[in-house]
Protein backbone atom coordinates (compact mmCIF):
# COMPACT_ATOMS: atom_id res chain seq x y z
CA UNK A 1 0.00 0.00 0.00
CA UNK A 2 1.04 3.75 -1.20
CA UNK A 3 1.40 6.33 1.81
CA UNK A 4 0.36 9.40 0.93
CA UNK A 5 3.26 12.23 2.12
CA UNK A 6 1.10 14.69 4.41
CA UNK A 7 4.42 16.05 5.70
CA UNK A 8 3.47 15.45 9.29
CA UNK A 9 5.46 12.46 9.89
CA UNK A 10 9.27 12.53 10.48
CA UNK A 11 10.15 10.57 7.69
CA UNK A 12 7.81 12.73 5.34
CA UNK A 13 9.70 15.94 6.81
CA UNK A 14 13.03 14.25 5.94
CA UNK A 15 11.97 13.39 2.79
CA UNK A 16 10.38 16.84 1.94
CA UNK A 17 13.80 18.09 2.94
CA UNK A 18 15.70 15.89 0.77
CA UNK A 19 13.59 16.85 -2.32
CA UNK A 20 14.16 20.54 -1.80
CA UNK A 21 17.87 19.88 -1.27
CA UNK A 22 18.21 18.05 -4.82
CA UNK A 23 15.82 20.52 -6.60
CA UNK A 24 18.07 23.12 -5.76
CA UNK A 25 20.92 21.34 -6.04
CA UNK A 26 20.21 20.55 -9.52
CA UNK A 27 19.06 24.51 -10.17
CA UNK A 28 22.51 25.61 -9.11
CA UNK A 29 24.56 23.00 -11.25
CA UNK A 30 22.22 23.71 -14.37
CA UNK A 31 23.13 27.66 -13.79
CA UNK A 32 26.61 27.13 -13.20
CA UNK A 33 26.67 25.13 -16.52
CA UNK A 34 24.90 28.11 -18.14
CA UNK A 35 27.78 30.28 -16.81
CA UNK A 36 30.19 28.36 -17.54
CA UNK A 37 29.25 27.77 -21.13
CA UNK A 38 28.88 31.25 -21.46
CA UNK A 39 32.04 32.42 -20.09
CA UNK A 40 33.73 30.28 -22.46
CA UNK A 41 31.68 32.07 -25.45
CA UNK A 42 32.38 35.26 -24.63
CA UNK A 43 36.36 33.63 -24.48
CA UNK A 44 36.14 32.44 -28.08
CA UNK A 45 34.60 35.57 -29.75
CA UNK A 46 36.59 37.94 -27.25
CA UNK A 47 39.77 35.97 -28.76
CA UNK A 48 38.31 35.86 -32.69
CA UNK A 49 38.11 39.86 -32.06
CA UNK A 50 41.33 40.36 -31.06
CA UNK A 51 42.94 38.17 -33.75
CA UNK A 52 40.79 40.27 -36.12
CA UNK A 53 41.86 43.54 -34.68
CA UNK A 54 45.50 42.33 -34.77
CA UNK A 55 45.31 40.90 -38.65
CA UNK A 56 43.46 44.60 -39.27
CA UNK A 57 46.40 46.23 -37.35
CA UNK A 58 48.97 44.48 -38.55
CA UNK A 59 47.59 44.79 -42.30
CA UNK A 60 47.35 48.76 -41.79
CA UNK A 61 50.88 48.63 -40.88
CA UNK A 62 51.85 47.10 -43.39
CA UNK A 63 50.38 49.52 -45.95
CA UNK A 64 51.06 52.73 -44.02
CA UNK A 65 54.74 51.68 -44.08
CA UNK A 66 54.38 50.95 -47.79
CA UNK A 67 52.83 54.53 -48.42
CA UNK A 68 55.35 56.81 -46.11
CA UNK A 69 57.60 57.72 -48.69
CA UNK A 70 54.42 58.40 -51.00
CA UNK A 71 52.95 60.30 -48.26
CA UNK A 72 56.17 62.56 -48.25
CA UNK A 73 55.71 63.37 -52.07
CA UNK A 74 52.13 64.22 -51.53
CA UNK A 75 53.25 66.48 -48.50
CA UNK A 76 55.63 68.17 -50.69
CA UNK A 77 53.10 68.05 -53.98
CA UNK A 78 50.13 69.97 -51.57
CA UNK A 79 52.63 72.73 -51.05
CA UNK A 80 52.89 73.61 -54.25
CA UNK A 81 49.68 73.85 -54.09
CA UNK A 82 47.71 77.38 -53.79
CA UNK A 83 46.26 77.76 -50.22
CA UNK A 84 42.66 78.40 -51.30
CA UNK A 85 43.29 74.91 -53.47
CA UNK A 86 44.70 73.24 -50.37
CA UNK A 87 41.39 74.33 -48.44
CA UNK A 88 39.17 73.15 -50.98
CA UNK A 89 41.29 69.98 -51.34
CA UNK A 90 41.71 68.84 -47.57
CA UNK A 91 37.56 69.47 -46.95
CA UNK A 92 36.83 67.95 -49.86
CA UNK A 93 38.60 64.59 -49.20
CA UNK A 94 39.83 64.81 -45.20
CA UNK A 95 36.78 66.04 -44.01
CA UNK A 96 34.23 64.73 -46.24
CA UNK A 97 32.47 68.05 -46.67
CA UNK A 98 30.37 68.27 -50.31
CA UNK A 99 31.26 71.10 -52.57
CA UNK A 100 28.46 73.21 -51.64
CA UNK A 101 29.15 73.57 -48.06
CA UNK A 102 32.66 74.57 -48.95
CA UNK A 103 31.35 76.81 -51.33
CA UNK A 104 29.61 78.97 -48.54
CA UNK A 105 32.40 78.50 -46.39
CA UNK A 106 34.72 80.30 -49.26
CA UNK A 107 32.78 82.43 -50.80
CA UNK A 108 33.13 80.54 -54.39
CA UNK A 109 29.92 79.04 -56.35
CA UNK A 110 29.83 75.24 -56.48
CA UNK A 111 30.87 74.50 -59.73
CA UNK A 112 34.00 77.14 -59.11
CA UNK A 113 35.04 74.82 -56.13
CA UNK A 114 34.16 71.62 -57.93
CA UNK A 115 37.06 72.88 -60.84
CA UNK A 116 39.35 74.44 -58.43
CA UNK A 117 39.29 70.76 -56.43
CA UNK A 118 39.54 68.51 -60.05
CA UNK A 119 42.37 71.02 -60.93
CA UNK A 120 44.00 70.70 -57.82
CA UNK A 121 44.24 66.94 -58.33
CA UNK A 122 45.57 67.25 -61.77
CA UNK A 123 48.51 69.13 -60.19
CA UNK A 124 48.50 66.67 -57.28
CA UNK A 125 49.07 63.75 -59.89
CA UNK A 126 51.28 65.83 -61.95
CA UNK A 127 53.76 66.55 -59.07
CA UNK A 128 53.40 63.19 -57.84
CA UNK A 129 54.28 61.55 -61.24
CA UNK A 130 54.89 57.87 -60.74
CA UNK A 131 52.63 57.30 -57.56
CA UNK A 132 50.23 55.33 -58.06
Amino acid sequence: MIKKNDGISKDDICQNQFTAYVVLAVKRKRQSYIKKKQREHEKETRTKKEAEQSEFRTAGYDMWSRMEPQNEKLMAAMQQLSLKERFVVTEYVLKGKPFKEIAQETGLKEKGVASAYYRSIKKLRAEMGDVK
